[in-house]
């Protein structure tokens, strides 16, 4: 299907596993495409977890927070963020011991919000595809209702192969494009060999995706620094297709 002129190319960033570096791709891809232009919006539909309130060091406080700072925004925290919840649990669990029901319309008319007058949106998920939101719908099940191919964000680590081809069947499975699958590094420290291999090995077990590298950033809130590093592990390629 060929993306209207006035439709923003969305994708929504998943993970295959909570901790992976979702955000911090996020940010960057975000960062990078204002560096080349491009007007940006992100949203994260339901975050838990957090207890609004500011932090000591004047730095960031949430993953919507980090977003709107990567993107340039001035969208109020309520349409980047519709729903915030304290405790760290899936959406489903900590929704319900909140006593909070999850109005997909809410998220919808937010998205809408968000998507306006710019290029690229970015709409990051909860820890991996299949985090439910209540007993029916996944994330999996909101990225299919709004269109967003994937970015699938995968910590390099022991295990990840599993992970990564998991997250792909049940994409596959369900129709959802993946636009690319991005292996961050968790750490600085020398690699082991699974760290040393997993790229490799995925290229070989998915040879028809587009596998990219993101190195680790220590400044996780330095946006030229993200971008920077977004343009090192070739995220370029995503923006491509906005590109004058």
């Amino acid at each position: 299907m060929t993306r209207l002129a006035s439709s923003p190319m969305r994708f929504g960033v998943t993970g295959t596993d909570t901790g992976i570096g979702k955000t911090v791709v996020s940010c960057a891809l975000a960062a990078r495409a204002r560096v080349l232009g491009l007007r940006v919006a992100a949203m994260k539909p339901i975050e838990s977890g957090v207890v609004e309130r500011p932090v000591s060091d004047g730095g960031l406080a949430s993953d919507a927070e980090r977003l709107r700072a990567a993107c340039g925004s001035m969208l109020p925290l309520s349409v980047v963020r519709p729903y915030v919840l304290e405790e760290p649990l899936a959406p489903m669990i900590a929704a319900a011991r909140a006593n909070v029901e999850i109005d997909f319309g809410v998220l919808d008319r937010a998205l809408a919000q968000v998507e306006r007058e710019v290029e690229l949106v970015l709409v990051e998920g909860a820890g991996g595809l299949l985090v439910p939101i209540d007993l029916r719908v996944s994330y999996l099940d909101l990225f299919a209702r709004w269109q967003t191919p994937l970015l699938i964000v995968a910590g390099n680590r022991l295990g990840v192969l599993n992970h990564v081809l998991l997250t792909v069947r049940a994409a596959e499975a369900a129709g959802v494009p993946i636009r690319a699958i991005v292996l961050t590094a968790l750490s600085d420290r020398d690699a082991s060999v699974a760290e040393a291999t997993n790229f490799d090995a995925l290229v070989a077990l998915l040879p028809h995706y587009t596998i990219l590298r993101f190195p680790w950033v220590d400044r996780p809130d330095d946006l030229d620094a993200l971008a920077a590093a977004a343009e090192g592990g070739g995220l370029d390629v995503l923006l491509a297709p906005l590109s004058p």
